[in-house]
């Protein structure tokens, strides 16, 4: 099955007269979870759907286990893991003690075999379902936050529009829906929010 993909308008500042943009991307139609990696596992070897799903289970924890160590994981034909870390934006090395870093995100950098075999065997086609317009879904919004947050701390209103290509309503509605939904949390005061994310999110592990 070919990859559905689109072509979208790139984030612009409003305050530049500039040729318009696009980019192509991925259109979202499923998220495979580990029930249907298990199936489709058990389908082409003899190991049971028990005896797979253990093993991934214990591939989790290992990882975990590793970068907990400070190590890289290297998944052969996979690619590497490893962990990025936080830290005070005023930190001071002379001061600034171990309880003040923290962990950022888990980082992936695929191996080449991975990068040629997707390469060799991906085939794309233009989606004739048309999910985008003038504005993002919710998950095109998630994953140019999760790119934004890779590089910055925190998000303001007017850089999330720019970021978007929202306007000022819009960017507003998405925005409190993120706070609503648990992901955004405002760490500045209401009249002049400042976002970050929540716990569990953007990369904030």
């Amino acid at each position: 099955m070919p990859i559905l993909f689109d072509f979208y308008a790139s984030p612009s500042d409003p305050e530049k007269e500039e040729k318009e943009k696009y980019h192509a991307r991925v259109v979202r139609s499923h998220t495979v979870d580990i029930n249907d990696i298990v199936n489709n596992i058990s389908k082409r070897c003899t190991l049971s759907k028990g005896d797979i799903r253990a093993v991934l289970d214990e591939l989790g924890d290992e990882l975990v286990y590793n970068l907990c160590e400070g190590d890289r994981v290297y998944l052969p034909g996979i690619g590497y893991f490893y962990l990025s870390l936080s830290a005070p934006k005023d930190a001071d090395p002379k001061m600034t003690r171990s309880q003040s870093i923290g962990i950022k995100s888990v980082e992936f950098r695929a191996d080449s075999i991975l990068k040629n075999s997707l390469e060799n065997r991906a085939r794309f086609e233009r989606s004739d379902v048309k999910v985008h317009s003038s504005r993002l879904d919710i998950y095109e919004i998630d994953a140019l936050l999760v790119d934004y947050f890779y590089e910055n701390d925190f998000l303001t209103r007017t850089k999330f529009e720019r970021l978007c290509g929202f306007t000022k309503t819009t960017a507003q509605r998405h925005l409190q829906r993120l706070l609503d939904e648990g992901r955004l949390v405002n760490v500045n005061t209401l009249h002049n929010p400042i976002y970050k994310p929540a716990k569990g999110f953007y990369g904030n592990v």
